[in-house]
């Protein structure tokens, strides 16, 4: 089977995004994160799922340089990367 690259864009449900990111990592596809627009919410949902992530070994990307932990990219080219993946889910 071939791996897919799926990448989640966390925008208003933030803990869902992340667990579905999570999620979708079962069937061994390449998960990608990306928090657009916004400071990710300091709720204790939103920790638990950012440390899965994070433990996992997802690839988190931001185009807000407060989102500590992730890599800044802006937000023209985290366009042009979207443009490379089987799958983009906006959550």
């Amino acid at each position: 089977m071939l791996m897919k690259k799926i990448a989640v864009i966390v925008r208003d449900r933030q803990s869902e995004a992340l667990r579905m990111g999570v999620g979708l990592t079962i069937l061994n596809d390449r998960v990608d994160i990306f928090v657009i627009d916004q400071k990710l919410e300091e709720t204790e949902d939103v920790r638990f799922n950012l440390e899965m992530t994070r433990e996992i070994g997802l690839k988190l990307f931001t185009n807000v340089r407060e989102n500590s932990g992730m890599e800044y990219i802006p937000l023209c080219e985290i366009a042009d990367r979207l443009l490379q993946y089987d799958h983009v889910l906006p959550y």
